[in-house]
């Protein structure tokens, strides 16, 4: 996972958490500057595609993969098939 797939991981995390930036950041050892760039990075980035980063997990025993939409929709989808996922990619 390269640094801005991590960051966009944290954003994501931080978005859920409820939680200020300022206390997210001290939880996680970093500054507020850092992170609030990253969170800026991450709206350019949606805007600018209209899609949102997928990301993929692989394991020993399948493939698990989620895609969020620009709407806040998630679909998870376990499986081999990347013919799914590429049609999943299409429905937005």
């Amino acid at each position: 996972m390269d640094q801005s797939e991590e960051m966009f991981k944290l954003v994501r995390q931080w978005r859920k958490s409820g939680l200020s930036q300022s206390e997210f950041c001290k939880l996680h050892g970093m500054t507020v500057a850092k992170f609030g760039y990253w969170v800026g990075k991450e709206k350019l980035v949606e805007k600018a595609t209209g899609f949102v980063r997928i990301s993929a997990q692989r394991s020993a025993m399948d493939n698990a993969y989620e895609v969020i939409y620009p709407n806040g929709v998630q679909v998870n989808y376990q499986g081999g098939d990347l013919t799914v996922l590429s049609e999943l990619i299409r429905l937005y």
